[in-house]
């Protein structure tokens, strides 16, 4: 080997350890805002008033949405061969849109099933009068609390937006006392009205012991 060999030697390598502390500085830089964003998420989980039913919150809406549509989708395939490619908000309506291996541009419709006068009463303090609303969920209120629900969303959703080939509406709850099983239970002999403006309704639940994990129900349709 040449003197100008050995030179061009040492620039190759000098080249490759620049590239290499480059790429290990800009790790370093992701890793430290990774981990303050992840701090600064928890601080704020943490701080937020809202104690009951609160599996799904986040500090804001719009996280919360693309969580539980992921979620959703997630569970969706294992028991179908089309697979979530992306995710992203919508112009509301819907909420989030999806593109799956299929090539299916979903639009998806999210909101919560939830007792807000409970949410209420435990911000109050009120325990005995907390614990009573959280056992007031029978097939009456329940079934209203779903069909307005529906009805509200298919109103607000009652033309397919260019652009998607399907419009789903995805209720999730953290109810204590509504698992995925139970709801199935109380709303089994329930017809809901309006419910055709979607291609699929799901509810999407905290917990379901069938699973030991998230429950998912697909009603009416």
């Amino acid at each position: 080997m040449n003197n100008r060999q050995r030179l061009e030697l040492k620039r190759r390598r000098a080249r490759k350890l620049k590239l290499y502390w480059n790429i290990r500085a800009e790790f370093e830089a992701f890793k430290l805002r990774f981990e303050k964003a992840t701090e600064d998420y928890l601080a704020k989980r943490k701080a937020m008033v809202r104690k009951h039913a609160d599996f799904f919150e986040t500090p804001d809406k719009t996280t919360k949405e693309l969580l539980v549509t992921q979620s959703l989708f997630q569970m969706l395939e294992v028991e179908t061969k089309d697979h979530l490619v992306s995710i992203s908000l919508a112009q509301d309506p819907p909420d989030v849109a999806v593109v799956t291996s299929l090539g299916k541009n979903v639009g998806v419709e999210v909101t919560e099933l939830v007792n807000e006068k409970a949410i209420g009463l435990d911000i109050k303090g009120k325990r005995l009068q907390y614990l009573k609303e959280i056992l007031s969920w029978n097939t009456e209120t329940l079934t209203q609390k779903i069909q307005h629900i529906i009805s509200t969303k298919a109103q607000k959703c009652e033309k397919l937006p260019d652009g998607f080939d399907e419009l789903v509406l995805l209720i999730f709850t953290d109810e204590p006392r509504l698992n995925a099983s139970t709801i199935e239970k109380l709303i089994k002999e329930t017809t809901f009205s309006d419910i055709e403006v979607f291609q699929g309704v799901y509810i999407l639940t905290s917990h379901d012991p069938k699973r030991q994990g998230k429950g998912l129900l697909k009603i009416g349709i």
